[in-house]
């Protein structure tokens, strides 16, 4: 299994960091997303279900999405997904934004990718550290970027 736990403070109001992780904004922080379709319940919610595509490589790759973990508070916001990559990775993702001011948000990104059978395991064991943290580093920039937009 492969884990992550980085933070960061964003000089930006933490609802305008929020409204990045709404999910009719997704695109903006993951711009690899080509569709996010609301199958079950509603958006921005506790259980919310959504068939996400997006290009790997060459392929477009699509997975059931669901929102297991909502928070919305004036000072703290919580969300979390989960889905299944293919029968290989099951995939955690948290999102936590922590007001630290009215001009200063902390975001807190989480997760894990857990290898499923044999080759997931694998795949998982040969990937570069490296190049994992890279991948959340940027990630997180791009959220930063994003928010300290006009």
């Amino acid at each position: 299994m492969v884990k992550w736990k980085e933070e960061m403070t964003i000089d930006a109001n933490i609802e305008k960091v929020w409204r990045l992780f709404k999910d009719e904004n997704i695109k903006q922080v993951m711009p690899k997303i080509e569709e996010h379709i609301l199958l079950e319940n509603n958006n921005n919610e506790l259980g919310a279900k959504h068939a996400q595509s997006y290009h790997e490589g060459g392929q477009l790759q699509t997975y059931i999405v669901e929102t297991v973990g909502y928070e919305d508070l004036p000072d703290k916001k919580l969300k979390q997904t989960q889905f299944e990559m293919g029968q290989s990775f099951d995939v955690f993702y948290s999102f936590t934004l922590i007001k630290e001011n009215e001009n200063q948000t902390k975001f807190i990104y989480e997760g894990f990718n857990k290898g499923k059978g044999l080759m997931g395991k694998a795949m998982l064991l040969s990937g570069s550290k490296k190049t994992r943290k890279q991948t959340v580093t940027t990630f997180m920039e791009r959220v930063r970027d994003e928010a300290l937009k006009k």
